[in-house]
């Protein structure tokens, strides 16, 4: 097909169907034939051109499709609306358009514009009926029958269930009777949703243009009928695209086609008679959920919804939102002792806050967080702290980032969007019980009174309510001090719930404990489950036991399941302990990444690992929306972002960028701005700019800025690193639970340290070989520099199982927070003290 004519083809079609219909009219045609005339010339018209303009060939029609399309379009598309609407959908309306007009229907406007009104509002009422077809599951039962061919040709337009069929017409048809529309009104409206619907299924190589975003047409169509349901969650308007642009589900990518057609089941009856049965024989037979999961549904996607809306508009403009909250944490705090000192009250725009007020860390804060705690001064903020999350500092002091009662507030409605999305990617997750790891909100008090505790706390009892309420373990679960016995709880309270179906924390290397604790002492948890109480009561104190009282029950038939996992060949996993996972929510990139493809080989295929979003004792970076795996939204409204260009702060030549001057591709450091009193903070953080939302980049965590080493001048990265162990055990054996590497200045070399989980077929030294290869790959100073011999040859040690988490106890031992414990891997041997040597695996 020329270009003329792909572009030409649907208005002209359109067009010429309508000339004819008001022509009709005008000769006083009878009502049917002038409605229907130009539909069936239409039809046939696209069925001649589609044997010769076709846009895919492997979408043509077989025998058996032709007479089940032919099928329903005879008896659904004809005769079962007439059985409903000709004895009186015309007679009706008639009646009412005699008997005078009334109501709110604009009577005495031009035929054509009464018929665009109609076409708006049915499509508005058609739209969320057809999203609720892709969402409930007795609806899609009966909306799966449309999406089940594999192909798109004009005859399918018309494979409907009858009961769907059903709901069109209540909405389409008898609202508008009941306001009185004239016939013409009401036929003038099927010509345009016929002809519209022909050539948005047809198989015709058509362009659209600017008109994909007006009307429904065969280019985003197809996208809707993708086989993959998450793709084909797009595009739902019938005759308009109107409200799809409006509500965020409008989706045509550029320069692409569309895959696979149909619907994941494909063994799907395609006769007809069996596809009017199938809904009936497909039917599952849920349990009754009770009315309060029914209500954190409902409420999710309210949640959702309202977030969408509000997003939606934010990212067409960031720097709007960024300029209101940084207008805002300075107009509120300009009366603090830090405020004063700066001239808040003369700050109105970004240029005068960066140009009066110096980057800061920690340590420069610190006099003022301190003068807060001992003396109550209001010194970073106007506004008291109302707590204080607490972590390990550079300086071996601890940090006391503070976080007032606003803030806490806006961190909240951040958790609870972050939720609403996960349940938006994976909504059965929320059906059963959820497994959430965090570290305590309060741990103890400062010297003012005010508490501190921990930041994933802060995130984890931010949840909804009707969320909380499903949580396994109880709050005072958390706060037990030794990791092995916290740990074990967490199992002896989590393995009786079989109906687990969300994982969350913080780090992977948890649930990969988790695995670990069980393989070790299945033995005694299934014995407790069998009988009842907890082989470490003891080791608790009386809060612990008190809030475990009544969830430590005997459950025989539930032992019973979990003893026949310790007879079979393999090792018990975490999917075999909840095989109803459905979700894991938790930190997968940077060093994470490393225990997160590790934690891939205990789920299940169908359960998805969801990225938790960037996020630090100090701030909340980014909430995940599930578009780009791994990458977040930032969080725009709440906190004010500074980017400095990774080569440019390295190098020691800073220019400093707003949100909106951001490329794709490139990494940054991040620099904050928080309604608790951190200003233009310097957070040590990279991060990769991923794609966009609109006009707002998508963020996503690298690493921390000190995961940077040189012994020669080679700037190695811990990014590099990881990723160069990673392509190397992809091809010899399972991925690496642990890796840590470390710049040996003496030696002038690198110490490369993996626990593999089996061994690996490889020994050490190849795949010490085959890291440096990688790396001489991904790093052109370090491949010179080991040209050259200024860089020696790397070092590769394997460790023995639990090595990672001997180092994770023993750096919680010295100081850092159990909670926020994040892996750097890459470091210089200087710096490292633990010692490695004793952990390496000689066998």
């Amino acid at each position: 097909m020329n270009t003329a004519l792909s572009h030409g083809l649907y208005p002209a079609g359109l067009t010429g169907a309508a000339l004819l219909f008001s022509i009709l009219l005008s000769v006083g045609a009878p009502l049917t034939l002038a409605s229907h005339l130009p539909i069936v010339l239409t039809g046939v018209a696209i069925l001649l051109l589609e044997q010769r303009c076709f846009a895919r060939a492997d979408w043509k029609p077989h025998a058996a499709d032709l007479r089940t399309d032919a099928a329903f379009m005879a008896t659904v598309q004809v005769v079962w609306p007439s059985l409903l609407a000709a004895a009186v959908v015309f007679a009706l309306a008639d009646i009412r358009h005699d008997a005078g007009p009334d109501g709110p229907w604009p009577h005495d406007w031009p035929l054509p514009l009464q018929v665009l009104i109609m076409v708006l509002a049915v499509d508005l009422m058609r739209y969320w009926l057809h999203r609720a077809c892709h969402h409930f599951p007795a609806l899609w039962r009966l909306h799966e029958v449309h999406h089940s061919p594999d192909i798109l040709y004009l005859l399918n337009v018309g494979r409907f269930h009858p009961l769907e069929k059903a709901l069109h017409f209540s909405l389409d048809t008898a609202p508008f009777l009941l306001l009185g529309v004239a016939p013409e009104v009401l036929a003038g409206y099927a010509l345009v949703y016929s002809v519209n619907g022909f050539f948005q299924h047809s198989n015709l190589a058509l362009r659209y243009g600017w008109l994909n975003y007006l009307v429904g047409s065969a280019e985003t169509h197809r996208w809707h009928h993708a086989r993959d349901p998450k793709v084909a969650a797009c595009n739902f308007g019938s005759t308009t695209a109107v409200w799809d642009v409006l509500f965020g589900t409008w989706y045509l990518p550029p320069g692409r086609e569309v895959g696979e057609l149909g619907i994941p089941d494909r063994h799907y009856p395609q006769g007809f008679l069996a596809q009017i049965a199938a809904p009936f024989r497909h039917v599952r037979h849920p349990s009754r959920q009770p009315v309060r999961r029914q209500l954190l549904h409902l409420g999710l996607r309210w949640i959702r919804w309202r977030a969408r809306r509000r997003l939606a508009q934010m990212t067409r403009d960031p720097m709007r939102a960024q300029d209101a909250v940084l207008a805002r944490i300075l107009r509120d705090n300009r009366d603090s002792a830090f405020g004063r000192q700066h001239g808040f009250a003369a700050l109105d725009v970004y240029t005068a806050y960066a140009r009066t007020v110096s980057v800061q860390d920690y340590e420069t804060l610190r006099p003022y967080i301190e003068a807060e705690i001992a003396h109550g001064e209001a010194a970073l903020t106007v506004a008291p702290p109302a707590g204080y999350v607490c972590t390990s500092g550079t300086t071996g002091q601890p940090k006391h980032v503070p976080v007032t009662a606003a803030h806490l507030a806006e961190l909240g409605q951040l958790q609870r969007t972050a939720v609403a999305f996960q349940h938006g990617v994976c909504p059965h997750a929320f059906d059963g019980t959820l497994l959430v790891i965090y570290s305590p909100i309060h741990e103890g008090l400062l010297a003012n009174g005010k508490p501190f505790g921990s930041a994933s706390g802060i995130v984890a009892l931010n949840s909804p309510g009707l969320v909380r309420d499903r949580f396994v373990v109880p709050p005072e679960v958390m706060a037990i001090p030794d990791s092995r016995v916290k740990y074990l709880t967490i199992l002896r309270l989590a393995i009786v719930r079989r109906d687990v179906s969300y994982l969350g924390t913080a780090n992977p290397s948890t649930l990969l404990q988790l695995a670990r604790l069980y393989r070790a002492h299945s033995g005694q948890l299934v014995s407790d489950v069998r009988q009842g109480g907890f082989f470490l009561s003891d080791a608790l104190t009386g809060d612990v036991r008190a809030a475990l009282a009544g969830r430590l029950e005997a459950d025989p038939a539930r032992a019973d399941v979990l003893a026949k996992l310790d007879t079979c060949e393999t090792q018990p996993k975490l999917a075999d302990l909840w095989p109803d996972l459905k979700l894991v929510v938790t930190w997968t990139c940077a060093s994470a990444g490393v225990a997160a493809d590790a934690l891939r080989a205990e789920l299940a295929p169908d359960t998805r690992l969801f990225e938790l979003g960037y996020m630090s004792s100090e701030f909340r970076g980014t909430i995940t929306l599930g578009r780009n795996r791994g990458s977040g939204l930032p969080t725009l409204d709440t906190h004010f972002f500074e980017f400095v260009e990774r080569r440019r702060w390295d190098t020691g030549q800073p220019e400093f960028l707003t949100i909106d001057g951001l490329q794709k591709g490139h990494e940054y450091y991040v620099i904050v701005t928080t309604p608790s009193g951190l200003y233009r903070y310097f957070i040590n953080d990279v991060v990769r700019v991923t794609g966009f939302l609109h006009r707002t980049p998508l963020l996503r965590f690298v690493q921390k800025g000190k995961g940077v080493t040189s012994i020669t001048g080679e700037k190695l990265y811990e990014a590099q690193v990881l990723d160069a162990v990673r392509q190397v055990l992809a091809q010899h054996g399972p991925p690496a639970r642990f890796v840590m590497m470390l710049a040996d200045e003496t030696r002038s070399a690198y110490r490369l340290y993996a626990e593999p989980d089996p061994l690996p077929a490889l020994d050490a030294q190849t795949f010490g070989q085959a890291v440096d290869a990688q790396l001489c790959e991904l790093n052109i100073e370090y491949r010179a520099k080991r040209e050259s011999g200024r860089l020696g040859a790397l070092e590769a040690n394997w460790l023995a199982s639990g090595t990672g988490e001997a180092y994770k106890d023993d750096c919680v031992r010295r100081g850092q927070r159990e909670g926020q414990f994040k892996v750097v891997a890459l470091n210089y041997a200087r710096d490292m003290r633990f010692d490695f040597r004793p952990h390496r695996r000689t066998d």
